[in-house]
């Protein structure tokens, strides 16, 4: 089975500019990112995918994988599709560009339920909400799981929705 990770490095961020390129120990964020998933032994290859010129120009610098891509994708999803529309592979995972500490193996236990059970088409990261005030905050997604653990549907949206207050108990 051939296994991709996917980078997407997004210069244009409406937050924090150029943020893929921001220094952190003499090197780029990325390259930290693209670091942690080489170590990752599931993957066949690692591609970071930005739509920035000068962030295509660095990677190549430091010798890691890149493809350039649409400026058009309103997210880093899309701009994982766009990679799986142009590389051959069985699987594609999306490697979140500014998370320079990731895990090696928090990496692969999100692949392994892929390679494990014929029913799981997709696999994501998540954790328990303890602050109420990240339930509100458009900037953390949200997954909605069943009993189980099987996500239902992902949002940035107010979930669960606090009827009166934000300080009510989080399951």
């Amino acid at each position: 089975m051939k296994i991709i990770g996917v980078i997407p490095a997004r210069y244009a961020s409406s937050r924090f500019p150029g943020k893929p390129l921001a220094d952190i120990h003499g090197k780029p964020m990325i390259w930290w990112v693209y670091q942690q998933a080489k170590k990752v032994s599931l993957f066949n290859d690692i591609i970071v995918a930005t739509e920035n010129e000068q962030i295509v120009s660095v990677c190549e610098t430091l010798s890691m994988s890149v493809m350039l891509t649409s400026d058009k994708h309103p997210t880093g999803t899309d701009r994982v599709a766009e990679v799986a529309s142009k590389v051959s592979a069985d699987l594609f995972v999306n490697i979140q560009g500014d998370e320079p500490l990731i895990e090696p193996d928090v990496i692969s236990s999100v692949i392994q339920p892929l390679l494990d059970g014929e029913d799981v088409h997709v696999s994501n990261l998540m954790s328990r909400i303890t602050n109420p005030v990240d339930a509100i905050n458009p900037t953390i997604p949200k997954v909605i799981a069943s009993a189980d653990g099987r996500g239902i549907y992902l949002t940035r949206s107010i979930a669960p929705f606090p009827k009166a207050r934000i300080d009510y108990l989080l399951y």
